[in-house]
C-alpha cells in the first residue's frame, strides 16, 4: 500500500483560525498558539489539513452509513429528529474555520515557494469537502466565505455552481501534480506519488459527474482508481495517549467499559445469509462477536440484556413484512434500524466492529470480552475513494445507459473482497471462500432476470463494500432508491427519509442570509435522477 501510517509518526499542532461564518469580529488580539504565514510553514499547514480532512470524511461518512443501514441508526425513532441542527456544528466549523482557512493560508506560502504539489493536495481535499457539504446540506457559502470581517454573513452559493467550481479545482490540481513540484515530508495518503493523486482527483470528478447525471463526462475519464493499490484512504495509528491516533470507531468501541456502539442487524444479517447460501467471507473481518449465543435466538431469553429476546416482545407488522431481525443468532448482538430502547448492561456482549476498517479484532470464534488496546489497537483505515466504489459506480452508469452492469458489479465485489483480505493481522481468506461467494452471487444475479432485480443485488453489494465511509452509499441511495428492501425504521411512521440535513445551528442562527429548512425533504440540486426515497 502507498498509504502511510501517518498518525503514529508525529503529533500535529492545532490550528485555531477565524471564519467568515462568525458574526463577531474576534480578530482583535494575536493568538500566540495560532499558525499564520509569519510563523508557520507550508508543511505544518498541510499536515493539519490532512488530519482534519480524515476526521471530516470519517464523521460525514458515519452519517451516511447509519442512514443506509451499514451502521446502526440509534437515537430518535423519527427521521427528522435523528440528526438535529446541532449535530453538524463540529464538521461545519472544521470545514470552514479549519481546513478551508488553512488551505488559503498554506497557498500563500506554497505559491511563494513554488510548492505546486502542496497546492494540488489542498485543491483535491477542498473539492471533496465542498462536494460533500453540498451533498449533505444543499446550497452553502463558498464564494463569499472566508472573507473575515469583510463579510460576516456570507450568502450561500448554489449547489450547481459549487459543483462546477469543485471540478475546476480538480482540473487545476491535476495540472499542479504534473508540474513536477516536491511533495511534503508527510504526504499521508500517497507518500509523494503525484500520479496516484491524479487518479484520486479524476475519481472525485467521476463521483461528481454521476451525481450530475452527466454520464458522457463520467465515462470520458479513464485514468482513475480502479485497483486497490491506488485507493484514496487514510491510515490511523495505535497511540491512545494525546495525540490519540486511533480509528475513531475503535476508540468508541474498544474501551474499559465495553462497546459504546451497536452494529447494524441489517448488515450482519445480510452477510450471514450471503449469496445462494454461501456466507459472506468478509463478516469475520467486519465484526467481532464477544459472545457465542444470543438471548432468545439460540440461547435462553434475557430481557434485561436484550429486551427483544423475550417471547412476548411485540414486533410491529411493518417490520415483519420485511423480515424480523430483532436479535440474530450466533452472538451477532446488534440492533435494528432506529432502535432506541435504552442502554442495558451489554457493553461486553455487543458485537464489535472488527479488524476492517476500524483496526479492531478479527473474529476467530474465541468470544472474548474485548477492551482498550485489543485487536489491532485502532490501526484501521478510512476509505475515501476506493476501487470497489468506482467499479460499482461504473456498473450504475452502465445500467442507466443501456449497458451491461455485470462485469463492473463483479469487479466491485472482487475488489472489496481482496481489499479486506489484504488486511494485516488477520488470517487470509481462503480462495475457496472467495470463489464460492462470487459463484453464489453470480447465481443470484443470473436468476434476477429484470434490471430492477439486478439493481437490488448491485446496491446491496455496494452498501456492504462501503463500510468505513457511507458518503457514496448515501448519495447512491438518494440517486436511485436501491436497495428497496432495506430494513425499515422501528417506528411504523418515521416520516420521510432525509434527503438532506438541517443547516448547522450556529450557521443558521447567526447568519442573516440563512433560512433554516422546514423539514428534511428538501432535495439537493442533483437529486432528480432516480426514484424517490420518500
Amino acid at each position: 500500500m502507498k498509504n502511510l501510517n501517518k498518525l503514529s509518526i508525529f503529533s500535529l499542532m492545532s490550528v485555531l483560525l477565524l471564519s467568515s461564518c462568525e458574526t463577531t469580529d474576534l480578530d482583535l488580539t494575536v493568538n500566540p498558539n495560532a499558525l499564520s504565514p509569519e510563523n508557520a510553514s507550508a508543511d505544518l499547514f498541510i499536515n493539519n489539513i490532512q488530519e482534519d480532512f480524515a476526521y471530516f470524511v470519517n464523521d460525514m461518512g458515519d452519517v451516511g452509513a447509519r442512514l443506509t443501514r451499514v451502521r446502526q441508526l440509534d437515537g430518535d425513532r423519527l427521521y427528522r429528529d435523528t440528526y438535529s441542527p446541532s449535530s453538524f456544528s463540529g464538521e461545519w466549523a472544521s470545514a470552514y474555520q479549519g481546513m478551508l482557512e488553512d488551505i488559503r493560508l498554506m497557498n500563500i506560502l506554497a505559491a511563494d515557494a513554488g510548492l505546486t504539489y502542496y497546492i494540488g493536495m489542498g485543491q483535491v481535499m477542498e473539492a471533496y469537502i465542498m462536494l460533500t457539504l453540498v451533498d449533505f446540506f444543499g446550497d452553502v457559502p463558498y464564494s463569499e466565505a472566508l472573507l473575515g470581517s469583510d463579510n460576516l454573513n456570507p450568502a450561500a452559493d448554489s449547489g450547481q455552481s459549487i459543483y462546477t467550481a469543485a471540478i475546476g479545482l480538480l482540473d487545476s490540481a491535476i495540472s499542479n501534480f504534473g508540474s513536477g513540484g516536491v511533495s511534503p515530508q508527510y504526504d499521508m495518503f500517497y507518500g509523494g506519488d503525484g500520479d496516484a493523486w491524479v487518479k484520486a482527483a479524476n475519481s472525485i470528478k467521476k463521483k461528481a459527474y454521476i451525481n450530475l447525471g452527466d454520464y458522457a463526462s463520467y465515462s470520458s475519464i479513464t485514468n482513475y482508481i480502479s485497483d486497490n493499490s491506488d485507493d484514496f484512504q487514510f491510515s490511523w495509528g495505535t497511540n491512545a495517549i494525546q495525540p490519540d491516533t486511533r480509528h475513531p470507531i475503535y476508540r468508541y468501541n474498544y474501551t474499559n467499559t465495553g462497546a459504546g456502539d451497536y452494529q447494524s442487524n441489517w448488515l450482519m444479517d445480510r452477510m450471514m445469509k450471503g449469496r445462494n447460501f454461501v456466507r459472506d467471507p468478509r463478516i469475520n473481518y467486519y465484526f467481532y462477536r464477544q459472545v457465542s449465543v444470543t438471548p432468545g435466538k439460540d440461547g435462553p431469553a434475557d430481557e434485561v440484556s436484550l429486551e427483544c429476546s423475550g417471547p412476548g416482545y411485540y414486533i410491529e407488522p411493518h417490520r415483519i413484512a420485511y423480515g424480523v431481525y430483532c436479535n440474530l443468532p450466533e452472538g451477532y448482538w446488534g440492533r435494528d434500524h432506529g432502535n432506541d430502547e435504552g442502554i442495558p448492561p451489554d457493553g461486553f456482549k455487543r458485537a464489535l466492529m472488527g479488524i476492517y476498517p476500524a483496526g479492531g479484532a478479527y473474529d476467530d470464534s474465541s468470544y472474548n470480552s474485548l477492551g482498550l488496546g485489543d485487536g489491532q489497537g485502532g490501526n484501521g483505515i478510512t476509505p475515501i475513494i476506493s476501487a470497489s466504489f468506482m467499479h460499482f459506480m461504473d456498473a450504475e452508469v452502465a445500467a442507466l445507459t443501456g449497458g451491461d452492469p455485470t462485469s463492473s458489479t463483479l469487479a466491485g465485489i472482487t475488489a472489496s473482497l481482496n481489499k479486506v483480505d489484504d488486511i494485516t493481522g488477520a488470517p487470509a481468506m481462503s480462495s475457496t471462500d472467495i470463489d464460492d461467494y462470487i459463484k453464489g452471487f453470480t447465481s443470484e444475479w443470473t436468476f434476477a432476470t429484470t434490471l430492477d432485480a439486478k439493481l437490488e443485488l448491485w446496491a446491496e453489494e455496494f452498501l456492504i463494500s462501503s463500510i468505513g465511509n457511507g458518503i457514496e452509499a448515501y448519495n447512491s441511495y438518494r440517486r436511485n432508491g436501491y436497495p428497496k428492501n432495506l430494513q425499515p425504521m422501528v417506528e411504523p411512521d418515521p416520516g420521510p427519509f432525509p434527503m438532506s440535513m438541517w443547516y448547522p445551528l450556529n450557521y443558521a442562527a447567526n447568519n442573516s442570509n440563512v433560512t433554516q429548512k422546514s423539514d428534511l425533504t428538501q432535495r439537493v440540486f442533483w437529486n432528480t435522477n432516480g426514484p424517490a426515497v420518500d
